[in-house]
């Protein structure tokens, strides 16, 4: 719903908010003139460069033409606060975005937060839009998700302390989800246990690495023979990975592919090429043209190839791990049940420098149990965490952290002793 608290409000520009976003454009172009973003290599670099570059032409605006700030809504934050099921309130600092229609002759449109209070930034002359229209213009603008249109101007959000005032919402009439999660603070026993299961992991990783290079290099040497049957002057390249879990029981397949760079054409690039059995391998055909790999052990290579193989060990996995296993109820959906999810096997997080076991299971299990060692945390100290996390990783400054969060992670106060007196 649009306007609402905490929600969006839409307007199409004209007039005197129409000219403003135009000429907010030439300022950009300006802006451009002298400063160059990066729009190549490291994605968060890319999107750190972006936002220096909006900060920046903020900041001259600031002294030039305030008042063009003021039209095109980028001296009106709104304060959002987001709540949701077991979770402390989060708020943020958001500005209005104009955004460009495709069209030959684009159409201006301004998504405005609402704060909230529920109030929010009215466009001189703007247009406010209905439900219905929002849609159509989401649809315009963004095609599902297909186009990635960027406003004009982006404002990175940043957090902010939840308002004095702010009041929760009402919780929402129908159907509510019964699905929770009981997370602990590992320590001892099942701290151990966590340490032995990522120790294990690493050295998975690092036979499955050695496997990878083994097999990446004997394909190399058939390059010679492949590039017979490739494009001329086309480079290939050999990309080896591998798959477990499932139906494999702890096994882990090797999957091989070659392709080609697109040297001779970009068409090619990506393409896979047919492949053979050679002294080292036979293949069996997975999909396409990728191959799983097994070792023969008729042949020198092969036999040389099969030691490197089966020192891959079994999969790690925390369900080997008894004093982590769990007995909650949960009432998995069919895709859960596919996916393995259940109330007994934990995820670990490491979230505020802590390793966190995270139970799933529903809102009416009463049933006490805590893995040995472990101390309860508190499902909506856990959610901040995660969500902290989820800030960092979209490039926000996530909200200051509350008293309570603080607190938990410091951990119990050391008991203090009888003064003494001198």
């Amino acid at each position: 719903m649009l306007n609402q608290k905490n929600g969006t409000a839409i307007f199409e520009l004209s007039g005197e908010s129409l000219e403003a976003a135009k000429r907010l454009e030439d300022e950009i172009r300006k802006e451009l003139e002298t400063v160059k973003p990066m729009n190549s290599g490291n994605m968060l670099a890319i999107q750190k460069s972006w936002e220096s570059f909006y900060k920046g032409l903020v900041a001259r605006l600031q002294q030039e033409q305030p008042g063009l700030l003021a039209q095109t809504g980028l001296a009106a934050p709104a304060v959002q606060v987001q709540e949701g099921k077991d979770s402390l309130p989060r708020a943020y600092v958001e500005f209005p975005a104009i955004f460009s229609s495709p069209e030959e002759e684009p159409r201006y449109f301004m998504y405005v937060p609402v704060d909230y209070k529920g109030d929010y930034f009215k466009p001189e002359d703007g247009a406010q839009v209905d439900d219905a229209k929002a849609a159509q213009i989401d649809d315009l603008l963004f095609a599902g998700g297909w186009l990635g249109n960027a406003p004009l101007v982006t404002m990175t959000k940043e957090g902010t302390a939840t308002p004095a005032d702010y009041a929760p919402a009402p919780e929402a009439d129908g159907e509510k989800t019964t699905h929770t999660r009981r997370t602990f603070v590992a320590g001892g026993e099942s701290l151990a246990a966590i340490g032995d299961y990522e120790q294990r992991q690493r050295e998975y990783r690092a036979a499955c690495e050695r496997a990878r290079k083994a097999i990446e290099k004997i394909a190399e040497l058939g390059f010679p023979e492949l590039q017979e049957t490739a494009p001329a002057g086309e480079t290939l390249r050999a990309s080896v990975s591998y798959r477990y879990g499932g139906h494999l029981e702890g096994k882990t397949e090797m999957l091989l592919s070659v392709r080609m760079e697109g040297t001779a054409s970009m068409w090619n690039a990506g393409k896979t090429l047919p492949l053979q059995d050679n002294a080292a391998w036979t293949l069996k055909q997975s999909h396409g043209n990728e191959y799983v790999v097994e070792p023969r052990r008729d042949t020198p290579a092969g036999q040389a190839l099969a030691r490197i193989m089966d020192a891959i060990p079994s999969t790690p996995s925390l369900s080997e791990y008894p004093v982590l296993l769990g007995d909650f109820s949960f009432r998995a959906s069919q895709i859960e049940n596919a996916l393995g999810v259940n109330g007994i096997v934990p995820q670990v997080r490491e979230l505020g420098g802590k390793k966190i076991l995270v139970y799933n299971t529903e809102d009416d299990d009463t049933r006490n149990f805590t893995p040995q060692g472990a101390k309860p945390l508190s499902t909506k100290v856990f959610n901040w965490l995660d969500a902290d996390e989820r800030d960092r990783n979209m490039g926000y400054t996530p909200p200051p952290m509350p008293p309570v969060v603080k607190a938990a992670l410091a951990g119990p106060k050391p008991p203090q002793g009888p003064r003494l007196k001198f």
